[in-house]
């Protein structure tokens, strides 16, 4: 249970996409991929009631998710978050986080 909370609090990034990264904006296509993936990285992992729950939650969440990447999602943070193999990967595209 604890994993799914965590996987939900990183699964945030994606409703909380950084404003003002380069390379433009994502097409409709690109954040419905993204939100699928979103779903894809919060479940994997998870077995039972676990990952059912999460993906009902995630779920949920995706028209918001393709909202948001419309509308402050870059193409660089998308294309970024489509190649990653795991939710600290998507987390990582956030282009409003710094290295510290």
């Amino acid at each position: 249970m604890r994993k799914t909370y965590a996987s939900l609090i990183v699964a945030g990034f994606a409703v909380s996409l950084s404003l003002g990264a380069c390379g433009g904006k994502p097409s409709e296509e690109d954040c419905t991929k993204f939100a699928d993936k979103v779903v894809e990285l919060t479940v994997k992992g998870q077995e039972g009631a676990a990952a059912e729950m999460a993906k009902n939650m995630i779920e949920a969440m995706k028209p918001d998710m393709v909202k948001e990447c419309k509308t402050k999602g870059t193409k660089a943070e998308i294309d970024c978050a489509l190649k990653a193999a795991s939710l600290d990967d998507l987390e990582k595209c956030d282009g409003s986080k710094k290295a510290e």
